[in-house]
């Protein structure tokens, strides 16, 4: 028997496109400043705004519906040895890996960092009948443009909806592109062009698309010709028609709501101690001018591994592993990330629980914007800018917060993209926050400190993140930062694996005590990756470990131990 659906899709897409120099990523356009109607200016970008409702008969047989399984973990793959970030598998508490690149062997691992996380959207077996008349909602977001090279680039996502009335098990879309477009990078599918045709493919963690899920797809790219919001497309091999809706974009808003700035806590411990901190030449320095050194963990992926950001947690770090600071990295591209689909107010509360934590006991505090999958901070700039002028805003009276804009930039992104992006967002953080402490990533996944250095932000109170995993980075990166140490470059390393870049391969102790080593000698704060209960190498935590603190040596997994002796002062 065969059910026969109507499957209306309303696509509203919106692209948030600026001016901006001939290689870099445009600015978005305040909520004031019309749009134009072109595609584009000579020299930048405008915007685009197109609503689109497509109407799509499909034909499902019972067979095409299925039970909706547990979510599944993808497969880690490398990018010159940069481990995927993957979250929890199955819905459980076990996200996956670091989020660290290197400068090594490997080749480019595709979707690096996209994950599982979503429990698998249980809804019992797919509906076997009645249930004809639903459809899929879906709509553009989160677009972005610009010109480099003679060729049209962008980034965009597409956020579907299942209203159908039934679970699939899996899912194709396909629509038309401008001849040549080429897909750069993509997240939360599986790209392919063939002429002026782009099909994305489920991955193997959310092809079971439940009744009521949602799933955004998105893709950075390059092509030939502008490329507007595509009015055909076609889902599981059935065609869609209808019409465009034309391409006047109205206003652009990218501005934050205002935020009332959290009133200023009372101090403790430490942060009554050293205050509010800021750099000096190459040292980062407490409010009496005396250098200062941050040493903690950094959380893996909150949305993954919200559990551990708890009070009870924090203590243990703070009293048992003698640490004074936490990283909270929030991943934005990858499944379930702030501009990738994941829910923003949830994001921003763990944060907000994350930071209040830290302050009532007197630890400091990052907030990562914690880039990955998206390579070039640009991607999701608009974003970025309304996320901080938010952030900046609701701490502004914290003493303990530091921010961290960019976390990885990788693909070949250059220094002069990061610092172009940088060089917007640090004023909207300066604005709210006039003293705080900004960290920016570095080329090739944090490590490229030396092209910073020759070509410095001028905004002070600046630090510059280098990333590094033992048993991959050895002497060539030490020497790196042995340099530019010298040469002044204020340097944080707001992430380090014992392992290897993939996050979970063997841990070499002698490489981390080396690196540890130098980077006391010279007062450099660090971070380790990552407090999880992850099984994998990177992680502190066995599986089996609570995430509530009070941990035991045999709730650790063989980092965990070896970080915390360190921490403890009891390796040398």
């Amino acid at each position: 028997m065969k059910i026969k659906r109507t499957l209306s899709i309303i696509i509203a897409a919106v692209l948030a496109l600026t001016g901006c120099s001939s290689n870099e990523p445009s600015v978005v356009l305040p909520p004031d400043e019309s749009a134009a109607t072109t595609p584009f200016e000579e020299t930048g970008v405008t915007d685009i705004t197109e609503s689109i409702t497509v109407t799509v008969a499909t034909t499902v047989t019972e067979g095409e519906q299925s039970t909706v399984s547990e979510s599944k973990e993808p497969e880690t793959s490398d990018t010159e040895g940069e481990a995927a970030n993957d979250p929890p598998s199955g819905g459980s508490n076990n996200g996956s890996g670091n989020g660290s690149g290197n400068n090594s062997g490997g080749s480019n691992g595709g979707s690096s960092g996209n994950n599982g996380g979503s429990s698998g959207n249980s809804g019992g077996s797919g509906n076997s009948g009645g249930n004809s008349g639903g459809s899929f909602e879906a709509g553009w977001v989160n677009g972005n443009t610009w010109e480099s090279n003679g060729k049209y680039c962008g980034t965009i996502e597409l956020k579907i909806t299942n209203n159908t009335g039934s679970s699939l098990s899996s899912w194709t879309v396909s629509f038309a592109v401008p001849n040549g477009l080429a897909i750069d990078n993509g997240w939360n599918g599986i790209f392919s062009v063939s002429g002026t045709t782009v099909t994305v493919k489920n991955e193997s963690y959310n092809g079971d698309f439940a009744n009521g899920a949602s799933i955004t797809i998105g893709f950075q790219y390059n092509s030939p010709s502008p490329f507007n919001p595509p009015s055909n497309i076609t889902i599981n091999g059935n065609s869609a028609g209808g019409s465009s809706g034309g391409n006047t974009p109205p206003a652009v808003t990218t501005s934050a709501e205002p935020i009332k700035p959290l009133p200023a806590p009372a101090e403790n411990g430490l942060v009554k101690e050293h205050g509010k901190l800021s750099v000096k030449g190459a040292q980062l320095v407490d409010k009496n001018g005396k250098n200062f050194q941050l040493k903690g963990m950094s959380t893996h992926g909150i949305a993954w591994f919200p559990d551990f950001i708890n009070e009870n947690a924090f203590k243990t770090l703070r009293d048992d592993w003698n640490t004074n600071v936490v990283r909270l990295a929030m991943y934005t591209a990858e499944y379930g990330g702030y501009c990738s689909g994941g829910d923003k107010t949830y994001l921003k509360n763990l944060i907000d629980k994350g930071v209040q934590a830290a302050t009532n006991l007197g630890m400091y505090v990052i907030i990562d914007w914690h880039i990955l999958s998206d390579s070039n901070p640009q991607t999701n700039k608009g974003e970025a800018k309304v996320f901080f002028e938010e952030m900046s805003s609701k701490y502004k009276n914290y003493d303990n917060v530091l921010y961290e804009i960019c976390n990885e930039p990788n693909g070949g992104t250059s220094w002069s993209t990061i610092k172009s992006y940088a060089e917007e967002i640090i004023p909207i953080i300066r604005k709210n926050s006039p003293d705080s402490v900004v960290i920016v990533g570095t080329p090739t996944w944090s490590q490229d400190i030396d092209q910073a250095e020759s070509n410095r932000l001028k905004e002070k109170n600046v630090m510059y993140a280098l990333h590094f995993y033992a048993a991959t980075h050895t002497d060539w990166l030490r020497n790196r930062v042995s340099d530019c140490y010298k040469k002044g470059l204020p340097i944080f390393v707001t992430e380090f694996g014992c392992c290897d870049a993939s996050g979970n391969g063997a841990n070499d102790f002698n490489q981390t005590k080396q690196w540890l080593s130098l980077l006391d000698s010279c007062g450099i704060s660090y971070c380790n990756w990552n407090l999880a209960n992850k099984n994998e190498s990177s992680s502190a935590f066995k599986e089996s470990a609570s995430a509530n603190g009070n941990w035991k040596e045999s709730d650790m997994s063989e980092s965990g131990k070896w970080i915390r002796k360190w921490f403890r002062g009891e390796i040398s």
